[in-house]
């Protein structure tokens, strides 16, 4: 057993090492027809070395040691699974180069990255995968990504691209370290590590309730506490009152459909400092437009319907950006589907989430998982994994008979300058967010070097005609433009002068050797 160290060191060297309640949720939560991987699409420039882009990778796996770790049970369940050491990690188990047939075109691409995004990872191994894939027009490389959403969520998965990724053309070298995993603890060790853990977590849990409770009523005044206890308990009755339907809340069959396209950021933040509000209020705009024109497509009216998103937010401090897990809670944002004109559908929605904050919804959420999250581990794997209920029902089958919400969309911004593997640019990346209890359709918006992105990604039973949605989501963001009288801003290239201004002392030189060999040679002709 770890009983060399003292109880308090032991505890606190153990815990970082098991998943929090909310990483395992995703893993609870997890069936066949729905995994619960996040993952990302990435179009490079060039032929993208495989060899040379692998032992990168691996140079830098120290960086991120989690991603060398597979997640172990608990005995008997009595405590969340814990990272540990993978004894036999293999980079080959995780990076793989596939060759679509030659010319491969994007709705190639889509369709390798729908059927791999429908297959549930094994977790007797590190749960990523990156895919390499060859034959694809234009001389660009794809690359698919997924990671499972227990490790990972979208700040963290921004905060490993800086990892991955370079910022110059110019790849840096790292020295290999020598993969030394600590041996896998024994079962006599992880029993006694759950036991401990759990009843000293659950005090510490408890304790962190009472304090976050606390700041949440702006005092300790017991009168305070209890105003902040009723209007937790009245902002949750509306956040989990069922909902009606809209065409994509239905049962999954396991199949994934994935629809992209790619937006001028420029002209995003141009609506957002003419009509006012956020840049994500404008994209909750511009989604719920397209909603509206897919549920009236669908034979929906609008009048007295609602659209209720769910949209995570940050809850990381900045000396936490680098860590991974997840880390936030959620803003229920919900939206008449009536309004019609597209600027006065963004100041509701502007209006609704300053509501929001102001009435600190986004605590409250966070106070309503920690309450959750104080169950005991065996309490909470057995609820969610499928225990069933009195009548014979899981909580989850449950919860998808009266859904909450309607779908979930997730804003991450990524950095504004081009980004590098291996010497080869991304072009562009599109990132894919699960799908779960019969909200059949998400949405993620990403940016990155002066673009937004756009991916919905969805059950096909649940939205067969996604493209249709996409459609309309681009219908509605040139109805807002116009409708807020913005020019159209074409997507400037700024990255070949900005490369030039970033290259190596190497690459200049050579690049003077070559003009002034180009001088020579005219000079000799003259």
């Amino acid at each position: 057993m770890r009983n060399e160290k003292g109880d308090s060191e032991l505890v606190a060297d153990a815990l970082k090492h098991r998943l929090s309640p909310m990483d395992a949720f995703f893993l609870y939560t997890e069936q066949e027809n729905m995994p619960m991987h996040v993952g990302c699409i990435c179009v490079f420039e060039g032929r993208l070395p495989f060899v040379r882009f692998k032992k990168s990778l691996e140079s830098r796996l120290h960086m991120v040691p989690r991603y060398r770790q597979r997640m172990v049970p608990s005995p008997l369940g009595l405590g969340h699974p814990t990272w540990e050491d993978d004894p036999s990690f293999d980079i080959e188990n995780h990076v793989f180069e596939v060759s679509l047939d030659s010319p491969a075109t994007e709705d190639d691409l889509r369709a390798f990255a729908e059927d791999e995004f429908a297959r549930p990872m094994d977790r007797t191994k590190p749960l990523w995968e990156i895919y390499i894939i060859r034959g694809m027009k234009h001389r660009i490389t794809g690359m698919f990504c997924k990671v499972h959403h227990c490790m990972i969520d979208g700040i963290a998965g921004i905060s490993l691209m800086s990892i991955l990724f370079d910022t110059t053309p110019d790849t840096p070298k790292f020295r290999r370290q020598p993969y030394k995993p600590a041996p896998l603890p024994g079962q006599a060790s992880r029993l006694y590590d759950a036991l401990w853990e759990s009843a000293i977590e659950s005090l510490d849990h408890w304790s962190r309730f009472q304090r976050d409770l606390s700041e949440y009523s702006n005092g300790s005044d017991p009168k305070h506490v209890l105003h902040a206890v009723r209007e937790f308990a009245a902002t949750m009755a509306g956040f989990l009152s069922p909902i009606k339907r809209l065409p994509f809340n239905k049962a999954f069959g396991g199949k994934r459909k994935i629809a992209w396209r790619e937006f001028s950021f420029a002209e995003a933040r141009a609506i957002r400092n003419v009509c006012g509000g956020t840049f994500n209020d404008v994209v909750l705009a511009v989604l719920t437009g397209a909603v509206r024109r897919y549920a009236a497509h669908h034979g929906i009216t609008p009048k007295h319907r609602d659209f209720r998103i769910l949209v995570p937010v940050n809850l990381r401090r900045e000396e936490e950006r680098g860590d991974l897990g997840n880390r936030v809670t959620f803003l229920p944002v919900q939206v008449p589907l009536v309004i019609e004109d597209p600027v006065e559908r963004l100041h509701a929605i502007h209006d609704i989430t300053q509501n929001l904050k102001k009435e600190k919804v986004p605590e409250a959420v966070a106070l309503m998982f920690s309450a959750l999250q104080g169950t005991a581990a065996p309490v909470q794997s057995a609820v969610l994994s499928g225990a069933t209920t009195a009548t014979g029902q899981t909580f989850l089958s449950m919860l998808s008979q009266v859904p909450p919400l309607h779908m979930i969309c997730t804003n991450v911004p990524g950095p504004q300058i081009p980004l590098y593997a291996v010497g080869k640019r991304l072009k562009n990346y599109y990132a894919l967010v699960p799908v779960a209890l019969e909200m059949g359709v998400t949405c993620a918006v990403t940016t990155y070097d002066q673009r937004m992105a756009v991916t919905f990604t969805a059950d096909t039973d649940a939205a067969p005609d996604l493209d249709l949605l996409l459609a309309f989501f681009d219908e509605a963001f040139t109805a807002l433009r116009i409708r807020a009288d913005v020019e159209e801003k074409i997507y400037v290239e700024l990255h070949r002068k900005q490369a030039a201004a970033t290259k190596s002392p190497a690459k200049k030189r050579r690049a003077r050797a070559r003009k002034t060999k180009s001088k020579r040679k005219t000079a000799s002709r003259d």
